[in-house]
């Protein structure tokens, strides 16, 4: 269940950092990174179908079960190759990694999901796409502009 954005719906309220840092007793897994006055972006895990942060952990810490990449804290040593293959940057180390869960065990949903008042994130991969092809098509009539 991958977390899809809709950056033009992100106001920049940072309601989905609160909320993880929340369930995760003060340790976030997403960020939001703001592109001078244009753009803010929330930053998370993609759980890649085939993850460069699990191949570069050697003691098996990061792995995929399914669709997810799962982190198990008691295998890892802290080396920080994770932190070093992820493409996305999303991979943190400081003694020991960590990224997104989905909140596995801990809600249905993904809290950031809930949490966004905006409905800029959605784990919805059609809604995701219709309000994609709905963007290209509004900026095709307006000759390229929003």
């Amino acid at each position: 269940m991958p977390v899809y954005i809709d950056i033009s719906r992100c106001i920049g309220c940072r309601s989905c950092e609160v909320a993880c840092q929340r369930v995760h007793g003060g340790s976030g897994h997403i960020n939001v990174h703001f592109v001078g006055d244009f753009a803010s972006v929330p930053i998370f895990c993609h759980h890649c179908e085939e993850a460069s942060c699990t191949m570069a952990c050697f003691s098996g810490a990061l792995h995929k079960e399914g669709d997810r990449t799962v982190f198990d804290v008691e295998k890892c040593t802290g080396c920080g190759l994770c932190q070093l293959a992820c493409p996305f940057g999303v991979v943190r180390a400081n003694k020991i990694a960590h990224k997104c869960d989905l909140c596995e065990g801990l809600a249905e949903e993904p809290t950031c999901v809930t949490t966004c008042p905006a409905n800029a994130l959605s784990t919805d991969f059609e809604l995701a796409s219709r309000r994609a092809r709905s963007r290209a098509a509004r900026a095709a009539a307006h000759g390229g502009k929003r």
